[in-house]
């Protein structure tokens, strides 16, 4: 214990000392401030760089395969077409590609079943529900292989002309 010759070299002391513990406590805490900004701007660094990896080419294949049946299904035939290779759009105009995909019955439902992929190319599997025309007749389900290729970068569905 330190003894003092007068009470106020006692605060004297006692002040230096408390102003020493609040500078230590406050450094500690700053630093714990900065080490707790870093980390934080760091996995944000991480983050966007994940954003910005490319996916996986099954599941771009299938977000692209869903959007167009989608379209199809709304009757978006503009949507739909702008799917199809850039090769068919130029060989077939909309109404070709309009004619060649609306047939004698209702497209009810459309969800993509599995994608394999290999190389530049993809098979997408889709089970599409859909009613004839006529009244009368039910619901039916069939699962159809779309054809996907890798051109110029982007996923476009393959199709015969």
């Amino acid at each position: 214990m330190k003894r003092f010759s007068s009470f106020e070299s006692a605060v004297s002391v006692m002040m230096q000392d408390a102003f020493f513990l609040r500078n230590v406590i406050s450094g500690r805490a700053l630093s714990r401030a900065r080490w707790a900004t870093m980390a934080a701007a760091s996995m944000l660094m991480l983050a966007g760089c994940a954003a910005f990896a490319p996916k996986a080419p099954e599941l771009e294949v299938r977000e692209r395969a869903q959007a167009r049946w989608d379209a199809l299904i709304a009757g978006n035939w503009e949507k739909a077409y702008s799917y199809s290779t850039p090769a068919y759009r130029k060989a077939v105009d909309l109404f070709g590609f309009r004619a060649r995909s609306a047939g004698p019955v209702k497209l009810k439902s459309a969800e993509v079943v599995n994608a394999r992929c290999r190389d530049l190319t993809c098979e997408v599997t889709v089970r599409v529900g859909f009613a004839p025309l006529q009244r009368g007749y039910p619901e039916t389900f069939t699962d159809l292989e779309d054809r996907w290729v890798l051109e110029s970068g982007d996923w476009w569905r393959y199709e015969r002309f």
